[in-house]
């Protein structure tokens, strides 16, 4: 069976070759930078919890601007959001890093709130203990 005949299933919209990326380096490199930065947010979730939260008043900010960059490039690179990309490909990576910038920016966003909240309490419970002067 021949090799080189046309696949009836696949989409005629787009071609799906390595040159139906034509992109600049730098907005290549800015995805690759945000491929990174959401596959490694396991990374900054650990060490958030692990440096005593002080990350996280920089976590979720940082996902929060990787996620509008993400949508800033999908809207200007239509050809990455093609469904019918194949497994492992820079296209499948940048669909597959809204999710992990979202959760990222979420947790972010979560610890932010719990170390504002623990910090209410503490205060809360310093000032009632100090006697009243009257």
């Amino acid at each position: 069976m021949p090799t080189d005949q046309i696949n009836p299933y696949e989409s005629t919209a787009f071609p799906l070759g390595p040159e139906a990326l034509a992109v600049d380096t730098v907005l290549l490199a800015k995805v690759n930078a945000i491929i990174k930065d959401a596959g490694q947010f396991w990374i900054a979730i650990l060490l958030c919890i692990l440096c005593s939260a002080l990350g996280s008043l920089i976590i979720g900010i940082w996902y929060a601007v990787r996620l509008k960059q993400w949508y800033a490039i999908a809207k200007s690179q239509p050809l990455l959001m093609e469904p019918n990309v194949a497994p492992g490909s820079v296209a499948s990576k940048f669909q597959g890093a809204k999710i992990k910038l979202i959760i990222g920016m979420v947790f972010g966003i979560v610890i932010v709130l719990a170390l504002i909240s623990y910090l209410g309490i503490i205060i809360l419970v310093a000032t009632s203990a100090i006697p009243n002067q009257s």
